[in-house]
C-alpha cells in the first residue's frame, strides 16, 4: 500500500499503561518525525491524556484522545479503541478506576501463581515497575526478566503469563455494549482494534456494528497487506471509519516503531465528524 501523506499514528501506549515512554516523550518524538497527529490509547486508563494534550499544544501537533479496552466475544478476546471523547467524563473515569482496582487484584493473583511454581518475585517490585501506570502483565514480565527467571520479556509471557500459560489469570473486562456506551456517552467513537482475520468470524462484524462500533483498524503491524486490503474493503462496504497505527509499547515487544505504521490525516477528520453524530443506543 502507498505510504500515507500527512501520516498520523493513532495507536500508541505510554507508561500510564504498559508502555515505557511518557506521553510527553511520545508526543515530542511524533512531532520530531513529522507526524500530523497521534493518539495515546493506553489500556483501561486515560490518566496520560492531559499530559499528551498539553504537550501537543506546546509542539503544535494534534493529539486525539484515545483508550483501548478488552472485551470477550464467544470466548475470544476482542479489543476496542475509543477516540475523541471527553477525558474528564465522570462515568468513564469511575468505570476506569474500578478496572484499575481489578488489574491490581489480577496482578497479585499472577504473582501468587508464580510463587506456587517456585518462581518468586515481589509484588512491591511489580508495583514499582508499573509506577503511575495501569498495572499489567508486561510489568510482571519485566520483573521476571530482571530477576533472572527468564532470558527475555517474551519468554516470560510464553512460559508463564500469556493466555493459556500456567500462571495466566483472566482479566476483568466490561461487556461490549458497556464499552461502546461509555465511549459514546463521553462524546467519543468506538473502533474495532487490529481485527486481523477475525473479520471472517461469523456474526462478529454484525454484533460489533450493531452495538455502535463505527470504525475499524485497517493499518496495524499484525496485518499483512492482504489482510489490510480485505479489512479496507469491509470498512468501505459498511461505512466504517478506517484507522491505524503502530501499537507501539516498548522496544522489547516492538512490532513497529512510532510512526512506522500510520493512517492518513483524513482519519482524524472522519473520527471527529463521527463524534459529532449522536449514537442512538437502546
Amino acid at each position: 500500500m502507498e505510504p500515507h501523506t500527512q501520516p498520523c499514528d493513532l495507536h500508541l501506549h505510554s507508561n500510564y499503561s504498559d508502555g515505557t515512554m511518557s506521553p510527553e516523550d511520545i508526543v515530542s518524538y511524533a512531532h520530531a518525525i513529522g507526524l500530523s497527529a497521534l493518539s495515546i490509547t493506553d489500556h483501561d486508563t486515560i490518566r496520560g491524556q492531559a499530559e499528551a494534550l498539553e504537550t501537543g499544544k506546546r509542539y503544535g501537533i494534534e493529539v486525539v484522545t484515545g483508550i483501548e479496552f478488552s472485551i470477550e466475544e464467544e470466548g475470544g478476546s476482542v479489543h476496542l479503541l475509543g477516540y475523541c471523547f471527553d477525558h474528564g467524563h465522570r462515568a468513564l473515569v469511575a468505570n476506569l478506576e474500578a478496572l484499575s482496582e481489578a488489574r491490581v487484584t489480577r496482578a497479585r493473583d499472577i504473582v501468587r501463581k508464580l510463587e506456587e511454581r517456585g518462581v518468586s518475585i515481589s509484588f512491591d517490585d511489580v508495583l514499582a515497575e508499573a509506577g503511575h501506570g495501569s498495572i499489567g502483565r508486561p510489568h510482571i514480565a519485566r520483573v521476571l526478566h530482571r530477576r533472572g527467571h527468564v532470558s527475555s520479556v517474551s519468554e516470560a509471557f510464553v512460559r508463564y503469563i500469556a493466555d493459556g500459560a500456567p500462571c495466566h489469570v483472566p482479566k476483568k473486562v466490561l461487556s461490549r455494549d458497556a464499552v461502546v456506551r461509555l465511549i459514546a456517552e463521553a462524546g467519543g467513537v468506538a473502533v474495532w482494534a487490529h481485527p486481523g482475520w477475525n473479520i471472517r468470524r461469523t456474526g462478529l462484524v454484525e454484533r460489533l456494528t450493531g452495538s455502535g462500533v463505527r470504525g475499524i483498524e485497517v493499518w496495524h503491524p499484525n496485518h499483512t497487506e492482504r489482510m489490510a486490503s480485505e479489512i479496507l474493503a469491509l470498512a468501505r462496504e459498511r461505512g466504517l471509519v478506517c484507522t491505524g497505527g503502530s501499537d507501539f509499547h516498548f522496544v522489547e515487544l516492538m512490532q513497529a516503531d512510532i510512526g512506522e505504521v500510520t493512517a492518513p490525516y483524513e482519519t482524524v477528520l472522519a473520527l471527529r465528524k463521527a463524534a459529532t453524530e449522536k449514537l442512538h443506543l437502546a
